[in-house]
């Protein structure tokens, strides 16, 4: 039977562009355990002793240099059942926003990186789960909800 676990958290990171958003992916390198040479947001493990929004914070710097200028949990939980080692995964979701010139500076998990249009989310994103999540983000960006003021990291 798989082993339900949630030790990991994804993270959106995106930018304003114009009028629109464009967001993060990064590829993982061909030295990776699995899905090496795919296109990713930036996803990590909880260590012991630190919370999901600690991990977030931690793992975005290592995987792309960046600091969020803000950063809120997203109403979504993303799950995946991750084969290779037969567990289902439940990670909390955060969305991080960076000024549109933030430079990128890639860990040796990533090969490289792109910054995704909106309008091509449906292609570039592999995963459903990642789509929906998406989705979360930019209806929260579209029309803030009155549960922001909680779900809001202070940085």
């Amino acid at each position: 039977m798989p082993e339900v676990r949630a030790d990991g958290i994804a993270v959106y990171v995106y930018r304003r562009v114009g009028a629109g958003v464009e967001f993060l992916q990064i590829l993982r390198a061909k030295s990776t355990g699995e899905y090496q040479q795919t296109w990713q947001t930036v996803y990590g493990g909880v260590e012991k002793g630190e919370s999901a929004v600690q991990a977030a914070l931690r793992e975005l710097l290592e995987e792309t240099g960046l600091k969020p200028a803000a950063m809120w949990q997203v109403e979504f939980l993303e799950t995946f059942y991750f084969m290779p080692h037969d567990y289902v995964l439940v990670m909390p979701v955060f969305a991080v926003e960076v000024a549109a010139e933030a430079a990128i500076v890639l860990g040796e998990e990533h090969d490289d990186f792109r910054w995704v249009p909106e309008a091509e989310i449906g292609k570039a994103f592999m995963w459903r789960t990642q789509r929906e999540a998406l989705a979360h983000v930019l209806d929260a960006l579209r029309q803030e909800s009155p549960a922001m003021e909680w779900l809001r990291v202070k940085l």
